[in-house]
């Protein structure tokens, strides 16, 4: 997904669980590259019950178990599903080594814009057993997989924030029943900071830049929340509103320099890291170098303990030292200075 709007998804899911639990966004799973979990969630009981006005359905289905969320903007392939289930396992045995015992397998969210027919097909994905229309469970239950087609659920209270999330026409139906909910709803609550946020953090002489999905996006947001703004005006809550969008405003400068500052030390630390990397290779090709000496000067390969020596020379007295000998010792002193492990 496009930046701003892979983010927004993420934000809002991850507020929405927060109501529920403890949750995550970008959870870093341990691996030999780099794997990242879009969402990451474990509910807490008690902070189920506290939220009766969640009403059950979908959303509360999701944060009902520890499970993983991954949104996608356009419908994923063969390999993307691949990936998420590389990442769940992964994650999972990252767990069970944290927790020093055996855990049951976390559940997994595809949550797609649009229909992925390949990967509905050709691992068996049927019709939820709920019966909601866009919610589509794994072949058997131990797979522990749902897959959710964001244009084909309907048009409820229940699925607006997911429905945020979803292509254009969808998502403009979404922003209508959001504007449409009471004042205190919920998902309000959870999505009208990042709406707002999205509105005013791109600046105007930017918005050519963006990629199209993403530009029109904001342009519809921004749109949408004038409307809804002027309505509220009117019904003599322009004060409250108008904080409510500074605030939102210095939160997305926060944000944004917050990002900034964690892009940045990225770099330093990659950059520290090919440094590294440069340096250890440098020595690898300078003991080579020194080895290929040696072994002119003996007139004969290096014996394996000689090799050894040559190692242990170079990192007790330096280069310098060794060159010092090389250059001025003859092949039997040379072969001597190596047999000895006090040789200076």
């Amino acid at each position: 997904m496009h930046f701003r709007l892979d983010q927004l998804a993420k934000n809002i899911l991850r507020d929405f669980f927060v109501l529920v639990g403890a949750a995550e966004t970008e959870v870093e799973v341990p691996a030999g590259d780099a794997q990242r979990i879009d969402v990451w969630h474990v509910p807490d009981p008690a902070l189920l019950r506290a939220h009766p006005e969640i009403e059950p359905g979908l959303l509360r289905s999701m944060a009902a178990e520890a499970g993983m969320v991954e949104v996608f903007s356009a419908a994923p392939g063969a390999a993307e599903l691949h990936g998420c289930m590389r990442k769940r396992y992964q994650w999972h045995h990252t767990l069970e080594l944290r927790a020093e015992r055996a855990l049951q397998l976390p559940s997994a969210w595809i949550v797609s814009a649009g229909r992925p027919d390949g990967v509905l097909r050709d691992f068996g994905f049927v019709q939820d057993a709920s019966g909601l229309e866009g919610l589509y469970a794994g072949p058997a239950p131990g797979w522990r997989i749902h897959a959710v087609v964001i244009a084909e659920l309907p048009r409820v209270r229940g699925t607006v924030l997911l429905r945020l999330l979803g292509a254009p026409r969808v998502r403009r139906a979404a922003l209508r029943d959001l504007a449409a909910l009471p004042g205190d709803a919920w998902e309000r609550r959870v999505a009208m900071p990042w709406l707002v946020r999205l509105s005013f953090e791109v600046p105007e002489q930017l918005l050519p830049g963006l990629p199209s999905e993403e530009r029109d996006f904001v342009m519809e947001t921004r749109e949408w929340f004038e409307q809804f703004t002027a309505r509220k005006v009117a019904a003599g809550v322009e004060a409250g509103l108008k904080e409510a969008v500074e605030e939102a405003k210095k939160e997305a400068k926060k944000e944004a320099e917050r990002e900034a500052e964690q892009r940045a030390e990225e770099a330093k630390r990659e950059a520290e890291q090919r440094a590294e990397e440069a340096k250890r290779e440098a020595e690898q090709r300078a003991r080579r170098l020194t080895a290929r000496m040696c072994e002119l000067r003996l007139g004969r390969p290096l014996t394996e303990a000689e090799t050894a020596a040559l190692g242990e020379r170079l990192a007790r007295l330096q280069e310098t030292r060794v060159a010092e000998v090389l250059l001025s010792f003859s092949a039997e002193a040379l072969a001597t200075w190596l047999a000895d492990p006090n040789a200076t």
